[in-house]
């Protein structure tokens, strides 16, 4: 039974999300937008919390120019982002992914972290 809640719920959400990136996508026509995933969790005491890393040091990334394929007109653009923005050790990753565990007053909280700093992004309180 759990495998067609992943099912539905995990590849679902990929399928969707490569879908709509597809019609969305400014780079295939489209005008861009926002994607918004829904899911609570709370009833079960499990928190969530979101890491948005800029550039992170990975193979994935060392290797991203020779990955572009029909977008390797865009390594320039790329390699100037990164000049500008600086890239991540996995370290400073997995620093933050331990403040957002550890820390059990986070619930609901999204965290920003750059070369220069990190940042929690303040939301509106509705209370």
């Amino acid at each position: 039974m759990w495998e067609k809640t992943v099912a539905v719920n995990l590849m679902g959400l990929i399928r969707m999300s490569y879908l709509a990136l597809e019609h969305m996508s400014k780079l295939s026509g489209g005008r861009g937008g926002v994607i918004v995933n829904i899911a609570s969790l709370a009833d079960y005491g499990i928190r969530f919390n979101v890491l948005c890393p800029s550039f992170v040091q990975t193979d994935l990334f060392v290797n991203t120019t020779s990955n572009l394929g029909q977008l390797s007109h865009l390594a320039d653009a790329a390699k100037q982002i990164e000049d500008k923005l600086g890239v991540l050790s996995t370290s400073e990753v997995a620093e933050c992914v331990l403040e957002l565990v550890k820390d059990e007053t986070k619930n609901g909280d999204a965290l920003l972290l750059i070369p220069k700093g990190k940042q929690y992004i303040t939301f509106p309180s509705f209370s």
